[in-house]
């Protein structure tokens, strides 16, 4: 069987025809495959960016507050004497880095669940000591005779904290099991 030359060509122009949808459907196809890929590296470096700075947060707040209360303490402990405006500025001061914290730390939570279950216990720490650390300055103020016993262990508490922030961050950001090991 012998095909026709009209045929013969239409015949080739189909297939050119089929042949360059299929190869142009592909491209497409690839292009697309590509452009997701980019966008979900994009999309997941811009989550571990988030989480870093999510974990900046936590510290800097963590190392500014232990700092407070270890300044405050130390202040009455060299001078002797604790006054309202001194204690009235700590609280004040305090307040605004617990709502930084908690912050910081519910912006953890909607990143990764995992690392803000391994914070919390941690900022929940710093927010008792803050606590016992007015408690302790307004016993000084009021004359307690176990104030000054308070004011050292608050301060001592506090100056731990700040030596061992970035020890404690970096625990936060290796994997749980290697925390866990560590």
């Amino acid at each position: 069987m012998t095909l026709d030359t009209g045929l013969a060509v239409v015949l080739g122009v189909a297939v050119g025809a089929l042949a360059g949808i299929v190869g142009g459907a592909l491209a497409a196809w690839r292009q697309s495959k590509l452009a997701l890929e980019k966008w979900s590296r994009s999309r997941e470096d811009q989550h571990r960016r988030d989480t870093r700075e999510a974990v900046a947060t936590v510290a800097r707040t963590l190392a500014s507050t232990a700092h407070s209360m270890m300044w405050a303490t130390f202040k009455v402990l060299t001078s002797g004497k604790a006054s309202r405006e001194a204690l009235a500025s700590f609280e004040v001061e305090f307040h605004g880095e617990v709502a930084t914290l908690v912050g910081a730390q519910m912006q953890l939570a909607a990143l990764d669940h995992a690392l803000y279950a391994r914070v919390t216990p941690y900022i929940g720490q710093v927010i008792a000591l803050g606590g016992n650390t007015y408690a302790a300055l307004r016993a000084s103020m009021e004359k307690d005779l176990d104030a000054e016993d308070r004011l050292r262990g608050c301060n001592q508490e506090a100056l731990d904290l700040i030596r061992d922030v970035p020890t404690k961050v970096a625990g936060l950001l290796a994997p749980p099991e290697a925390a866990a090991a560590g």
